[in-house]
């Protein structure tokens, strides 16, 4: 008798077992046919699954998702109506119900239903944000902003709801009362300023919403609370109100004892803006008043570089920038003394630092490119290699040795600075790729160019560096069956010359190669460079001439878009014929439109159509 017993048993529970994977094949099926869009095919297998065990909430979610897409509203009412007559406390159930009505069109019958669940006395508040996640899915904020409210006013977790609302408030452009909601947040839990920080900035660029945002944020501060300090200077920094900003961390500094870390950080974002004065302000303001600060040294560099930085904005106002060949001239400012001034006290203060040595590598750069003073420069850079050959600024310091070189016309002396480099540990893959080409010209103005086209080949391997084009252009020139070498090394000359500034003698070389017509690519590149020889030295009329001989050839001359494109350049800034500069710009446009100065002729075109006379 047991044993007949234990066969039926095990009959039948193999019996459910295959009937059990006959289902889950079906699913999987059905799931398969969903994923692919077949939904049709998917809702006639989870209909047959619906059928079979009614009260399966997997089978109701399944088809409330192919119906959704199918549009076949009515079914699915009737699916989700009789859910809720068996199972009343299904909160998920009613979320999709008034979805649907809300597809209907419905918006009554579906804000009913969203809110049925919540008619009776004792209700879990996470039910609001269940409810609300299928009204967002409709995307109905208004109405999902009243059940925030409403869950919010229910719960004793407010901020969760908070987060909801602010972002819902931030969607609907009511940006004021997005800020208060994070006010409240910031008044119970000031921890989470970088949460609500992240958020808010998440919104600020919309319409209106900056200045919505201080406003009500402002009305909600509380100076205990540094939190809403915090965001309000990041704020006022957004809105370029950088003095506002400054008195806020100011306070911050002070109340956190912080002697200076917080004024500091903001006097380094002060100079990645360029706000060069206020930035130097800062600095100073650190070390007058934390004269014991552990970033004092820091702070009186970040000084002296403010001051630099603004020395060379008035120097590059005083300079041709738009030509890219232009002679040295000794730039005479009061500037340049307190600059110096300010890199010695740090000099001589800091000995033997890094701060140290950046401002005597800074010194430097400005005795070499602004008073022309290139004795003491290198000095000043000999002592930065003997002294701290691992410092950070050891690298630059062998580059600017190299160009002081190059432009003294001691090649070996630059071709060795330049090696030196490459025996750094801290010179950075930039500066490494820079040294690179910088010798490739070194050999190219030896006229070592199987030398050359070695170092030019590693520095085009990668051509998001700076002087890949140029890189490339060279390597180019180097090919033999392009050029012969007696013309190759007159050019190599020519260029050796125009690199240490000496114009008119560079200028005779280019015209030699430019008039002869044998010479191949030598001849078409170097009518450009006598043209710009010709530029440097502001002989315009000249240029023009030549530049106009260039561009008459079209598309038979590989420079004919440069030759278009430095005809506007002198024409804008040179001769200052400003209609005629734009119709040289729209020229390049129309007729070279793949050329790699369109960018720059489309951004001069806008400038001179902006410009009150043209």
């Amino acid at each position: 008798m047991k044993m007949k017993i234990t066969i039926i048993i095990v009959i039948l529970f193999i019996i459910s077992l295959q009937a059990q994977q006959r289902v889950e094949q079906k699913l999987s099926l059905a799931q398969s046919y969903e994923q692919i869009g077949d939904y049709n095919s998917a809702a006639k297998i989870y209909e047959e699954l619906y059928q079979m065990d009614q009260v399966n909430p997997q089978y109701i979610n399944a088809l409330y998702r192919v119906y959704i897409q199918l549009k076949n509203y009515a079914a699915l009412v009737n699916i989700l109506d009789e859910r809720i007559k068996q199972s009343p406390d299904d909160i998920e159930t009613y979320g999709m119900l008034g979805s649907t009505y809300y597809l209907m069109g419905n918006e009554e019958k579906a804000v009913e239903v969203w809110n049925e669940p919540f008619k009776s006395g004792k209700v879990n508040p996470i039910f609001y944000r269940v409810i609300g996640n299928y009204v967002l899915e409709r995307r109905a904020f208004e109405i999902a902003i009243d059940l925030y409210e409403k869950g919010k006013k229910a719960s004793e977790d407010k901020l969760i709801y908070s987060f909801d609302l602010a972002h819902l408030y931030s969607l609907t452009m009511q940006f004021d009362k997005a800020a208060k909601e994070y006010c409240l947040i910031l008044a119970t839990q000031p921890a989470q300023r970088q949460v609500v920080e992240a958020k808010i900035f998440e919104t600020i660029n919309r319409p209106g919403a900056l200045d919505e945002m201080i406003k009500a944020i402002e009305d909600c501060s509380d100076k205990n609370n540094l939190s809403y300090s915090f965001i309000l200077a990041r704020l006022y920094s957004e809105k370029k109100d950088y003095q506002k900003a400054y008195e806020i961390y100011l306070y911050i500094d002070e109340a956190q004892s912080s002697k200076g870390t917080e004024l500091y950080n903001f006097a380094r974002q002060m100079f990645s803006e360029k706000e060069y004065k206020l930035a130097a302000d800062i600095f100073k303001k650190i070390t007058s008043e934390y004269p014991d600060s552990p970033i004092n040294s820091q702070a009186s560099l970040g000084y002296a570089r403010s001051l630099e930085a603004s020395l060379f904005q008035n120097y590059e106002k005083t300079i041709p920038t738009w030509k890219k060949f232009f002679p040295f001239k000794k730039f005479e400012s009061t500037q340049t003394k307190e600059v110096l001034e300010a890199f010695n006290v740090i000099i001589n203060l800091y000995r033997h630092s890094e701060p140290a040595y950046e401002s005597i590598l800074r010194s430097a750069v400005i005795k070499f490119y602004l008073l022309n003073q290139y004795d003491e420069a290198r000095k000043l850079l000999e002592t930065i290699v003997k002294e701290a050959p691992l410092s950070k600024s050891s690298a630059d310091a062998y580059l600017e040795l190299g160009n002081i070189a190059v432009i003294e016309g001691k090649l070996d002396e630059a071709g060795n600075d330049y090696n030196q480099l490459f025996n750094l540990m801290n010179a950075s893959d930039e500066q490494k790729n820079k040294a690179t080409y910088k010798l490739a010209k070194v050999n190219f103005f030896r006229g070592d160019f199987d030398e050359a086209k070695k170092n030019l080949s590693k520095v085009v391997t990668n051509l998001k560096d700076n002087s890949a084009n140029d890189a490339l252009e060279l390597l180019l020139l180097l090919n033999p069956q392009m050029n012969d070498s007696s013309n190759l090394v007159t050019y190599s000359q020519a260029e050796f010359l125009a690199e240490q500034k000496k114009f008119s003698e560079a200028s005779e070389l280019y015209k030699k190669l430019a008039d002869n017509k044998q010479a191949f690519v030598l001849h078409t590149i170097s009518s450009i460079k006598y043209a710009e020889m010709l530029i440097a030295v502001d002989n315009y009329t000249e240029a023009v001439v030549v530049l106009e001989a260039v561009s008459s050839e079209g598309e038979k001359n590989i420079y004919a878009d440069k030759a278009v494109y430095l005809l506007g350049k002198i024409n804008q800034y040179g001769i200052k014929n400003l209609s005629k500069a734009e119709e040289f710009y729209q020229k390049l446009l129309a007729d070279y439109p793949k050329s790699i100065y369109t960018e720059d002729a489309r951004t001069q075109i806008l400038t001179l159509q902006n410009k009150p006379g043209t």
